[in-house]
């Protein structure tokens, strides 16, 4: 299930400039407000113990009018100010994800910092960048301290995961992959060792038999480099095709729902369907009548739908072949979703150009 913050960009991408970083700047902000997350930031990121803090206010995307030296205004993306003891602290973060720095952005935030210090406020810079992005600022009597999201993702989650709130900005950060590790594990080793191997046999079970029932049932497949697309972005390594009208048959090998991975056979389809709700219907009877099937509903109006069935690799290995039974698999449950397809045929699915069609013996049903 996304997290909420999932859910609420989701709606926000119908307009057009889709601002992912003032988001997340959105998402991250209200945690400064909470004094011991205040003093827990800085103690992690700038080595300062706060001590006495109080009067804490937090502002995002205020606008500092621009110096006589500069060409244009400043906005950071999160200014906070509080006071420890006697002293009064102004903070500016700015946040970067995909973009990178603005014209002489960060010497124009130091520059408005070190205003503000002649007007006695101690001050601080925080620049938290997704990717390396080194910087060098001219030594100021503003601290200047760089770090990357993913160490605010290891923060947070060693000191803050029980926090129901810091426990969803947790979900997003991992579904817009902002929790990258940093560390090789003894397995993540051996996979790499046997990457090569590994892609090979996946490429074997989907390939032959399977890609020939897939081509017989539904088409061809989208090109090979298609898979590598799908693993990146979904984490599956799957072959797939449009059957038109938002609708998306696949079948391949998913890595995020189990300990080991899952070999699925899939129909999603999109919101935006033209037929959803005879789709929705026919996948709900379907659910019912065939064993082994799941249909998942769509969260809200705006959401993917599918009907799936899937069976853990480590079912497959007791099998003599490993490759032949995960085929006869995959044939067997695309068969199945051709049932759907057979039922529903008065809806738009794609032409399957294939002259010679392979028989049902042909594919091995």
């Amino acid at each position: 299930m996304s997290s909420s913050f999932t859910k609420i960009s989701n709606l926000l991408r119908s307009t057009a400039a889709n601002p992912y970083e003032d988001y997340l700047t959105e998402i991250i902000a209200p945690l400064f407000e909470q004094k011991n997350i205040l003093i827990s930031f800085f103690k992690e990121f700038a080595s300062i113990d706060l001590i006495d803090i109080h009067d804490i206010k937090v502002h995002t995307q205020k606008t500092y009018t621009k110096l006589i030296t500069h060409s244009t205004d400043s906005r950071p993306d999160i200014v906070i100010t509080f006071r420890q003891g006697g002293i009064r602290k102004l903070v500016f973060i700015e946040n970067k994800l995909s973009s990178g720095e603005g014209h002489l952005q960060l010497q124009r935030y130091q520059e408005h910092l070190q205003q503000s210090k002649k007007a006695g406020f101690s001050t601080h810079l925080f620049y938290i960048t997704k990717y390396f992005d080194p910087k060098q600022i001219e030594k100021s009597s503003t601290p200047f301290c760089q770090l990357q999201w993913f160490q605010v993702f290891t923060w947070l989650q060693k000191n803050y995961k029980a926090d129901l709130y810091c426990k969803q900005i947790l979900k997003y950060m991992e579904e817009i992959e902002l929790n990258k590790s940093r560390t090789f594990l003894p397995q993540d080793v051996y996979s790499v060792q046997n990457l090569g191997k590994t892609i090979s046999m996946l490429d074997q079970c989907l390939n032959g038999k399977t890609s020939h029932a897939f081509i017989n049932f539904f088409g061809k497949p989208k090109p090979w480099g298609n898979r590598a697309i799908e693993l990146r972005d979904n984490n599956r390594y799957v072959i797939k095709n449009d059957q038109s009208d938002w609708k998306f048959i696949g079948c391949g090998f998913t890595f995020e729902e189990s300990d080991y991975p899952e070999v699925a056979v899939f129909i999603e389809v999109h919101a935006n369907s033209e037929y959803k709700a005879e789709l929705m219907n026919a996948f709900g009877e379907f659910e019912k009548t065939n064993y082994g099937w799941i249909f998942q509903r769509p969260e809200d109006q705006n959401d993917w739908f599918l009907l799936y069935t899937s069976k853990s690799l480590i079912q497959f290995l007791a099998e003599k072949d490993h490759i032949e039974a995960i085929e006869q698999f995959f044939i067997d449950k695309l068969a199945d979703l051709n049932k759907i397809k057979a039922n529903l045929s008065d809806l738009k699915w794609i032409v399957n150009e294939q002259e010679n069609l392979l028989t049902d013996e042909e594919v091995g049903i």
